[in-house]
């Protein structure tokens, strides 16, 4: 079987810039003079920019990052639903029922197996 492949991680990098636009605003909250109509206009814009790029975040989780995660998933199902296991032990057990015991009769098998 081959080796998988080195991990990328996607979520580091775009996750800490969201957690770094948070803690801006938290800043620029308490900084903004809500009085002034220049401040609270560029808060404004300033957050209206980042909520932006809060859904440019969410549209490429949802259109790259979402499927390759559900594409994984599903691989790592299929290979624990794709064994011959059952196959395999209902071929050992026509064997068994075709084998003539000499020693122990094939119920006395059974119970110890």
């Amino acid at each position: 079987m081959a080796p998988f492949p080195e991990e990328v991680d996607v979520f580091t990098a775009p996750h800490w810039r969201m957690k770094q636009l948070v803690g801006l605003y938290c800043d620029k909250l308490s900084k903004t003079n809500f009085s002034n109509n220049n401040d609270f206009r560029a808060l404004l814009q300033s957050l209206y920019a980042t909520f932006k790029e809060f859904k440019m975040h969410e549209q490429i989780e949802n259109e790259y990052i979402i499927g390759l995660l559900q594409q994984r998933s599903q691989t790592i199902y299929n290979v624990h639903s794709d064994n011959k296991l059952s196959e395999m032990l209902s071929l050992f057990e026509k064997g068994l029922k075709n084998v003539k015991w000499k020693w122990k009769p094939l119920g006395m098998l059974r119970e110890t197996v």
